[in-house]
């Protein structure tokens, strides 16, 4: 009986190991914090610590929406994705605007906008005009490749 040759597996690229930088190791400890403030009749040893990372968008996003509303500021995860719809076969848009941030947030009076981006992830057009639009309005855009820029540049407002 005829035999298929072997197919070769595929090598796959090694994974940079994730090493936390300080900024997520600070609001680890800053939520860790409130949340014993929050619970003084717990003892500390009973509350499960908050872990973060900010190696995917869904974390960075997480990280940046946790960290404004510690500082006193308000945030929120703009769910700007379709809807997938069975009885129709395909995704139907979401009522956004298109191009809005994937953060929506206001401290200290200011209208802020954050774009979170990981890797090699590019604004479109669409964000870009939104973009220049929020700015001209007033407000602050940031576009967050990372936690530790995000803080940085978050502190200096």
């Amino acid at each position: 009986m005829y035999q298929l040759p072997p197919i070769p597996a595929k090598k796959r690229k090694a994974r940079k190991k994730y090493a936390k930088p300080e900024s997520v190791k600070e609001l680890e400890r800053l939520k860790n914090e409130q949340d014993r403030i929050k619970h003084p009749n717990v003892d500390p040893k009973y509350l499960a610590p908050y872990v973060y990372r900010d190696d995917t968008s869904n974390t960075l996003t997480a990280c940046i929406v946790t960290y404004i509303t510690l500082r006193g500021g308000f945030a929120s995860r703009v769910n700007n994705g379709g809807t997938w719809r069975k009885d129709l076969g395909k995704y139907t848009p979401s009522g956004a605007k298109r191009g809005i941030s994937d953060i929506i947030a206001t401290y200290k009076g200011v209208s802020l906008m954050v774009e979170v981006k990981i890797a090699r992830d590019k604004m479109s057009v669409f964000q870009e005009r939104v973009k220049a639009e929020h700015e001209a309005a007033g407000g602050r855009w940031f576009t967050a490749h990372d936690f530790t820029a995000f803080k940085s540049w978050f502190d200096g407002l």
